[in-house]
Protein backbone atom coordinates (compact mmCIF):
# COMPACT_ATOMS: atom_id res chain seq x y z
CA UNK A 1 0.00 0.00 0.00
CA UNK A 2 1.54 3.53 -1.36
CA UNK A 3 2.39 5.80 2.24
CA UNK A 4 0.39 8.74 1.41
CA UNK A 5 1.67 12.53 1.19
CA UNK A 6 5.05 11.38 2.07
CA UNK A 7 7.96 13.83 0.48
CA UNK A 8 11.91 12.11 0.27
CA UNK A 9 13.69 15.58 -0.27
CA UNK A 10 16.81 14.57 -2.17
CA UNK A 11 20.11 13.93 -0.33
CA UNK A 12 22.54 16.71 -1.27
CA UNK A 13 19.22 19.19 -0.76
CA UNK A 14 19.05 17.55 3.22
CA UNK A 15 22.79 17.72 3.48
CA UNK A 16 22.63 21.40 2.35
CA UNK A 17 19.72 22.70 4.82
CA UNK A 18 21.44 20.68 7.85
CA UNK A 19 25.07 23.04 6.87
CA UNK A 20 22.62 26.26 7.40
CA UNK A 21 21.06 25.08 10.33
CA UNK A 22 24.72 24.31 11.60
CA UNK A 23 26.09 27.85 10.17
CA UNK A 24 22.82 29.84 12.02
CA UNK A 25 23.39 27.59 15.22
CA UNK A 26 27.37 28.19 15.14
CA UNK A 27 26.63 32.50 14.37
CA UNK A 28 24.37 32.63 17.11
CA UNK A 29 26.54 31.15 20.01
CA UNK A 30 29.48 33.62 18.72
CA UNK A 31 26.98 36.57 19.25
CA UNK A 32 25.61 35.45 22.72
CA UNK A 33 29.38 35.02 23.69
CA UNK A 34 30.69 38.18 22.15
CA UNK A 35 28.03 40.21 24.02
CA UNK A 36 29.31 39.48 27.35
CA UNK A 37 32.99 40.59 26.27
CA UNK A 38 33.37 44.58 27.33
CA UNK A 39 37.52 45.24 26.26
CA UNK A 40 38.57 44.09 22.47
CA UNK A 41 41.24 41.61 23.41
CA UNK A 42 38.27 39.81 25.34
CA UNK A 43 36.89 39.85 22.07
CA UNK A 44 39.40 38.69 20.34
CA UNK A 45 40.37 35.72 22.61
CA UNK A 46 36.91 34.72 23.37
CA UNK A 47 36.39 34.36 19.11
CA UNK A 48 40.00 32.40 18.68
CA UNK A 49 38.35 30.05 21.54
CA UNK A 50 35.70 29.54 20.11
CA UNK A 51 36.83 28.57 16.81
CA UNK A 52 38.32 25.77 17.85
CA UNK A 53 35.75 25.02 20.79
CA UNK A 54 32.45 25.04 18.46
CA UNK A 55 34.11 24.27 14.82
CA UNK A 56 36.72 21.81 15.80
CA UNK A 57 40.11 23.67 14.30
CA UNK A 58 42.98 22.64 16.23
CA UNK A 59 44.48 26.04 15.57
CA UNK A 60 43.27 29.80 15.34
CA UNK A 61 45.20 33.18 15.66
CA UNK A 62 43.66 36.73 15.48
CA UNK A 63 46.39 39.57 13.80
CA UNK A 64 45.46 43.38 14.09
CA UNK A 65 47.36 45.62 11.45
CA UNK A 66 49.29 47.81 12.76
CA UNK A 67 48.88 50.33 9.67
CA UNK A 68 51.82 52.79 11.39
CA UNK A 69 54.32 49.94 10.21
CA UNK A 70 52.45 47.53 7.30
CA UNK A 71 52.49 44.65 9.75
CA UNK A 72 50.15 42.06 11.39
CA UNK A 73 50.48 41.31 14.95
CA UNK A 74 49.10 38.56 16.81
CA UNK A 75 46.88 39.60 19.59
CA UNK A 76 45.42 36.49 20.53
CA UNK A 77 45.58 32.90 19.84
CA UNK A 78 43.71 29.42 20.70
CA UNK A 79 45.25 26.03 20.06
CA UNK A 80 49.04 25.14 20.35
CA UNK A 81 49.87 28.99 19.89
CA UNK A 82 47.71 29.77 22.49
CA UNK A 83 48.54 27.13 25.09
CA UNK A 84 46.05 29.23 27.86
CA UNK A 85 44.13 32.75 27.68
CA UNK A 86 45.98 35.48 26.87
CA UNK A 87 49.06 33.67 26.48
CA UNK A 88 50.24 33.41 22.76
CA UNK A 89 53.46 31.19 22.25
CA UNK A 90 56.08 32.92 20.56
CA UNK A 91 53.98 35.37 18.84
CA UNK A 92 55.65 36.57 15.57
CA UNK A 93 54.66 39.35 12.52
CA UNK A 94 53.66 39.57 9.07
CA UNK A 95 54.55 42.19 6.31
CA UNK A 96 51.40 43.02 5.38
CA UNK A 97 50.99 41.47 1.49
CA UNK A 98 53.38 38.71 3.10
CA UNK A 99 52.17 34.70 3.07
CA UNK A 100 48.36 34.23 3.36
CA UNK A 101 47.66 36.10 6.04
CA UNK A 102 49.60 39.24 4.87
CA UNK A 103 48.04 38.62 1.20
CA UNK A 104 44.34 38.60 2.61
CA UNK A 105 44.92 41.44 4.55
CA UNK A 106 46.42 43.43 1.65
CA UNK A 107 43.39 42.23 -0.94
CA UNK A 108 40.40 42.12 1.78
CA UNK A 109 39.49 39.08 0.19
CA UNK A 110 39.09 35.41 2.46
CA UNK A 111 41.09 32.45 1.34
CA UNK A 112 40.34 28.87 1.84
CA UNK A 113 43.55 27.03 1.08
CA UNK A 114 43.69 22.98 0.59
CA UNK A 115 47.29 22.54 0.79
CA UNK A 116 49.77 24.26 1.62
CA UNK A 117 52.38 22.72 0.62
CA UNK A 118 51.38 23.63 -3.00
CA UNK A 119 51.20 27.58 -1.77
CA UNK A 120 54.23 29.42 -2.24
CA UNK A 121 52.62 31.73 0.16
CA UNK A 122 52.69 30.05 2.73
CA UNK A 123 54.71 30.66 6.12
CA UNK A 124 54.69 27.98 8.75
CA UNK A 125 54.41 29.29 12.47
CA UNK A 126 54.13 26.99 15.06
CA UNK A 127 54.08 24.17 12.86
CA UNK A 128 53.53 23.27 9.22
CA UNK A 129 49.90 22.33 8.82
CA UNK A 130 47.71 21.58 5.39
CA UNK A 131 45.35 23.48 5.41
CA UNK A 132 44.35 27.10 6.06
CA UNK A 133 41.36 29.21 6.18
CA UNK A 134 41.94 33.13 6.45
CA UNK A 135 39.14 35.93 6.24
CA UNK A 136 39.77 39.52 6.79
CA UNK A 137 38.19 41.54 9.25
CA UNK A 138 36.43 44.67 7.74
CA UNK A 139 36.13 47.83 9.99
CA UNK A 140 34.90 51.41 9.01
CA UNK A 141 35.29 50.29 5.38
CA UNK A 142 39.26 49.19 5.92
CA UNK A 143 40.66 45.57 7.00
CA UNK A 144 41.41 45.94 10.85
CA UNK A 145 43.12 42.73 10.57
CA UNK A 146 42.43 38.79 9.77
CA UNK A 147 41.40 35.75 11.21
CA UNK A 148 44.06 32.87 10.38
CA UNK A 149 42.84 29.01 11.37
CA UNK A 150 45.18 26.07 10.24
CA UNK A 151 45.02 21.92 10.09
CA UNK A 152 47.19 19.33 10.02
CA UNK A 153 44.65 17.24 7.36
CA UNK A 154 44.75 18.43 3.52
CA UNK A 155 41.42 20.22 2.66
CA UNK A 156 39.97 20.48 6.03
CA UNK A 157 37.83 23.61 5.59
CA UNK A 158 34.79 23.04 3.26
CA UNK A 159 32.85 25.70 2.03
CA UNK A 160 30.52 26.68 5.01
CA UNK A 161 33.76 27.02 7.31
CA UNK A 162 34.45 29.77 4.99
CA UNK A 163 30.80 31.15 5.35
CA UNK A 164 30.97 30.92 9.40
CA UNK A 165 34.33 32.38 9.89
CA UNK A 166 33.54 35.04 7.61
CA UNK A 167 29.60 35.75 9.81
CA UNK A 168 32.33 35.97 12.32
CA UNK A 169 34.68 38.49 11.51
CA UNK A 170 31.55 40.72 10.43
CA UNK A 171 30.01 40.15 14.21
CA UNK A 172 34.05 40.24 15.57
CA UNK A 173 34.14 43.85 13.70
CA UNK A 174 30.63 45.30 15.05
CA UNK A 175 31.71 44.40 18.64
CA UNK A 176 34.96 45.60 18.59
CA UNK A 177 33.15 49.19 16.92
CA UNK A 178 31.38 49.26 19.50
CA UNK A 179 34.06 48.82 22.37
CA UNK A 180 36.03 51.53 20.20
CA UNK A 181 33.40 53.72 20.55
CA UNK A 182 32.44 52.93 24.21
CA UNK A 183 36.35 53.49 24.82
CA UNK A 184 36.39 57.26 22.82
CA UNK A 185 32.99 58.31 24.27
CA UNK A 186 35.30 57.75 28.00
CA UNK A 187 38.03 59.17 26.64
CA UNK A 188 36.20 62.01 25.71
CA UNK A 189 34.26 62.17 29.71
CA UNK A 190 37.66 61.80 30.94
CA UNK A 191 38.97 64.47 29.38
CA UNK A 192 35.62 66.80 29.88
CA UNK A 193 35.71 66.06 33.82
CA UNK A 194 39.66 66.34 33.64
CA UNK A 195 38.86 70.02 32.12
CA UNK A 196 36.32 70.48 34.54
CA UNK A 197 38.70 69.74 37.24
CA UNK A 198 41.65 72.40 35.66
CA UNK A 199 39.23 74.66 35.71
CA UNK A 200 37.58 74.11 39.26
CA UNK A 201 41.25 74.36 40.57
CA UNK A 202 42.25 77.66 39.35
CA UNK A 203 38.56 78.68 40.49
CA UNK A 204 40.10 77.18 43.58
CA UNK A 205 42.81 79.17 43.42
CA UNK A 206 41.59 82.48 42.60
CA UNK A 207 39.25 82.13 45.80
CA UNK A 208 42.16 81.61 48.20
CA UNK A 209 44.27 84.21 46.58
CA UNK A 210 41.70 86.82 47.34
CA UNK A 211 41.42 86.17 50.92
CA UNK A 212 45.09 87.82 51.57
CA UNK A 213 44.04 91.29 50.59
CA UNK A 214 41.87 91.75 53.33
CA UNK A 215 44.29 90.73 55.65
CA UNK A 216 46.92 93.04 54.22
CA UNK A 217 44.49 95.86 54.83
CA UNK A 218 43.44 95.20 57.87
CA UNK A 219 47.15 95.07 59.45
CA UNK A 220 49.00 97.80 57.76
CA UNK A 221 46.17 99.78 59.43
CA UNK A 222 46.59 98.79 62.84
CA UNK A 223 50.61 99.38 62.27
CA UNK A 224 49.39 102.61 61.29
CA UNK A 225 47.68 103.46 63.92
CA UNK A 226 50.39 102.20 66.31
CA UNK A 227 53.14 104.60 64.33
CA UNK A 228 50.58 107.63 64.34
CA UNK A 229 50.06 106.74 68.08
CA UNK A 230 54.38 106.81 68.48
CA UNK A 231 53.74 103.15 70.04
CA UNK A 232 57.18 102.11 68.35
CA UNK A 233 57.85 99.15 70.22
CA UNK A 234 53.99 98.06 69.33
CA UNK A 235 54.57 98.82 65.85
CA UNK A 236 57.79 96.98 65.52
CA UNK A 237 56.35 93.42 67.16
CA UNK A 238 53.03 93.70 65.10
CA UNK A 239 55.24 94.34 62.27
CA UNK A 240 57.15 91.14 63.19
CA UNK A 241 54.13 89.30 63.69
CA UNK A 242 52.47 90.57 60.44
CA UNK A 243 55.88 89.14 58.57
CA UNK A 244 55.56 86.14 59.63
CA UNK A 245 51.88 85.76 59.46
CA UNK A 246 52.13 86.91 55.66
CA UNK A 247 54.66 84.39 54.81
CA UNK A 248 52.74 81.40 56.67
CA UNK A 249 49.98 82.37 54.20
CA UNK A 250 51.88 82.73 51.16
CA UNK A 251 53.20 79.29 52.18
CA UNK A 252 49.70 77.74 52.74
CA UNK A 253 47.59 79.40 50.12
CA UNK A 254 50.26 78.72 47.29
CA UNK A 255 49.06 74.62 48.02
CA UNK A 256 45.93 72.89 47.79
CA UNK A 257 46.14 71.15 50.96
CA UNK A 258 48.32 71.90 54.09
CA UNK A 259 48.86 69.95 57.24
CA UNK A 260 46.62 71.16 60.25
CA UNK A 261 50.06 71.98 61.91
CA UNK A 262 50.52 74.87 59.54
CA UNK A 263 47.23 76.20 59.23
CA UNK A 264 47.31 76.36 63.17
CA UNK A 265 50.13 78.04 62.97
CA UNK A 266 48.96 81.15 60.80
CA UNK A 267 45.66 81.03 62.31
CA UNK A 268 47.83 81.58 66.41
CA UNK A 269 49.90 84.80 64.63
CA UNK A 270 46.36 85.66 63.05
CA UNK A 271 44.33 85.52 66.39
CA UNK A 272 48.05 87.28 68.10
CA UNK A 273 48.05 90.08 65.94
CA UNK A 274 44.23 90.53 66.30
CA UNK A 275 44.96 90.73 70.10
CA UNK A 276 47.33 93.33 69.41
CA UNK A 277 45.24 95.62 67.35
CA UNK A 278 42.80 95.18 69.97
CA UNK A 279 44.41 95.89 73.48
CA UNK A 280 43.58 92.07 74.07
CA UNK A 281 40.33 93.45 74.88
CA UNK A 282 39.56 89.18 74.57
CA UNK A 283 40.45 85.92 75.72
CA UNK A 284 41.55 83.15 73.54
CA UNK A 285 41.36 79.29 74.14
CA UNK A 286 42.93 76.98 71.58
CA UNK A 287 42.28 73.34 72.21
CA UNK A 288 43.69 70.38 70.03
CA UNK A 289 42.31 66.57 70.98
CA UNK A 290 44.85 63.97 72.46
CA UNK A 291 44.12 61.81 69.47
CA UNK A 292 44.56 64.45 66.49
CA UNK A 293 47.49 64.22 64.80
CA UNK A 294 48.08 67.40 63.49
CA UNK A 295 51.15 67.11 61.32
CA UNK A 296 49.76 64.00 59.16
CA UNK A 297 46.28 65.84 58.85
CA UNK A 298 45.75 67.80 55.94
CA UNK A 299 43.01 70.80 55.14
CA UNK A 300 41.94 73.39 52.64
CA UNK A 301 44.32 76.53 53.41
CA UNK A 302 42.31 79.42 55.28
CA UNK A 303 38.95 77.96 55.47
CA UNK A 304 38.46 79.00 59.20
CA UNK A 305 39.58 82.59 59.14
CA UNK A 306 36.27 84.61 57.89
CA UNK A 307 34.15 83.05 61.13
CA UNK A 308 37.62 83.73 63.28
CA UNK A 309 37.67 87.47 62.18
CA UNK A 310 33.36 87.53 62.58
CA UNK A 311 33.67 86.15 65.99
CA UNK A 312 36.53 88.35 67.10
CA UNK A 313 35.11 91.73 65.18
CA UNK A 314 31.07 91.18 65.17
CA UNK A 315 30.73 89.43 68.65
CA UNK A 316 33.72 89.70 71.17
CA UNK A 317 34.57 93.51 70.16
CA UNK A 318 31.00 94.71 70.71
CA UNK A 319 30.02 96.69 73.42
CA UNK A 320 28.32 94.95 76.59
CA UNK A 321 30.20 91.66 76.12
CA UNK A 322 31.25 90.16 79.92
CA UNK A 323 34.23 88.73 79.50
CA UNK A 324 34.71 87.97 76.15
CA UNK A 325 36.35 85.02 75.21
CA UNK A 326 37.38 82.89 71.96
CA UNK A 327 37.48 79.05 71.57
CA UNK A 328 38.58 77.25 68.77
CA UNK A 329 39.07 73.45 69.27
CA UNK A 330 39.98 70.56 66.79
CA UNK A 331 39.52 67.15 67.29
CA UNK A 332 38.63 64.14 65.25
CA UNK A 333 35.64 62.12 65.33
CA UNK A 334 34.36 59.06 62.60
CA UNK A 335 36.89 59.65 60.71
CA UNK A 336 36.20 63.57 60.29
CA UNK A 337 38.27 66.38 61.22
CA UNK A 338 36.23 69.36 63.58
CA UNK A 339 37.03 72.39 64.10
CA UNK A 340 34.97 74.42 66.59
CA UNK A 341 34.82 78.28 66.70
CA UNK A 342 33.15 79.89 69.71
CA UNK A 343 32.42 83.03 70.85
CA UNK A 344 30.87 84.80 73.69
CA UNK A 345 29.48 87.30 71.79
CA UNK A 346 26.45 89.87 71.18
CA UNK A 347 25.36 87.03 68.03
CA UNK A 348 24.52 87.61 64.94
CA UNK A 349 21.06 88.96 64.96
CA UNK A 350 22.90 91.80 67.01
CA UNK A 351 25.63 92.64 65.11
CA UNK A 352 23.91 93.49 61.76
CA UNK A 353 22.14 95.96 63.67
CA UNK A 354 24.96 97.89 65.35
CA UNK A 355 27.63 97.32 61.96
CA UNK A 356 27.55 100.09 59.28
CA UNK A 357 26.85 98.32 55.93
CA UNK A 358 30.44 98.78 55.02
CA UNK A 359 31.26 95.92 57.06
CA UNK A 360 28.27 94.31 57.02
CA UNK A 361 29.12 93.49 53.21
CA UNK A 362 32.81 91.99 53.56
CA UNK A 363 31.33 89.85 56.47
CA UNK A 364 28.90 88.64 53.70
CA UNK A 365 31.49 88.68 50.92
CA UNK A 366 34.22 86.37 53.51
CA UNK A 367 31.87 83.69 54.00
CA UNK A 368 30.58 83.71 50.76
CA UNK A 369 34.17 82.93 49.21
CA UNK A 370 34.43 80.62 51.73
CA UNK A 371 31.62 78.37 50.76
CA UNK A 372 32.21 78.83 47.22
CA UNK A 373 35.77 77.67 47.93
CA UNK A 374 33.99 74.52 50.09
CA UNK A 375 31.96 73.70 47.62
CA UNK A 376 34.67 73.17 44.95
CA UNK A 377 36.71 71.11 47.33
CA UNK A 378 33.77 68.72 47.44
CA UNK A 379 33.54 68.71 43.61
CA UNK A 380 37.41 68.02 42.98
CA UNK A 381 38.05 65.85 46.20
CA UNK A 382 34.91 64.35 47.59
CA UNK A 383 36.10 65.85 51.00
CA UNK A 384 32.21 66.41 52.35
CA UNK A 385 33.44 69.46 53.81
CA UNK A 386 30.71 71.91 55.56
CA UNK A 387 30.29 74.48 57.97
CA UNK A 388 27.22 74.63 60.13
CA UNK A 389 26.08 77.81 62.16
CA UNK A 390 24.56 77.90 65.49
CA UNK A 391 23.45 81.23 67.68
CA UNK A 392 23.74 80.38 71.33
CA UNK A 393 21.24 81.88 73.95
CA UNK A 394 20.65 82.13 77.10
CA UNK A 395 17.88 80.12 79.59
CA UNK A 396 15.67 83.77 79.07
CA UNK A 397 16.37 83.77 75.15
CA UNK A 398 18.88 86.46 75.52
CA UNK A 399 22.35 86.07 72.69
CA UNK A 400 25.31 83.94 73.83
CA UNK A 401 27.29 83.51 71.09
CA UNK A 402 27.67 81.66 67.97
CA UNK A 403 29.14 78.59 66.86
CA UNK A 404 30.88 77.81 63.87
CA UNK A 405 31.90 74.19 63.16
CA UNK A 406 33.61 73.38 59.89
CA UNK A 407 33.50 69.39 59.49
CA UNK A 408 35.30 67.47 56.55
CA UNK A 409 36.41 63.75 56.03
CA UNK A 410 39.60 63.22 58.02
CA UNK A 411 42.00 63.51 54.70
CA UNK A 412 45.83 62.09 55.21
CA UNK A 413 48.43 61.18 53.63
Amino acid sequence: MRNANRNILPADFQHSLKEELEVERVINFFAMSLLEQSTIADVLWDVARNCIARLNFVDCVIYQLDTTRNVLVQLAAHGRKGPALGIIHCPIEIKLGDGIVGSVALSGQAERIGNTSLDKRYIADDEVRFSEITVPIWLNGKVWGVIDAEHPKRNFFRPHHLTILTKIAALCAQKIGRVETELAYQRVQQQLSENNRRMAETKLLALRLQMNPHFVFNSLNAINKFVLENESEQASLYLTKFSRLMRQIMANTSMEWVSLHNELKALQLYIELELLRCDNQFEFVFTIGKSLLIDTVFIPPMVTYPYIENAIRHGLLQPNVVKPTLRVECYVENDYLYIAIGDNGIGRAASIKSQVNGLTAHKSYGNTLTQERLQLVNQIYDADASITINDRTTTTGQPAGTDVTFTMKLRQP
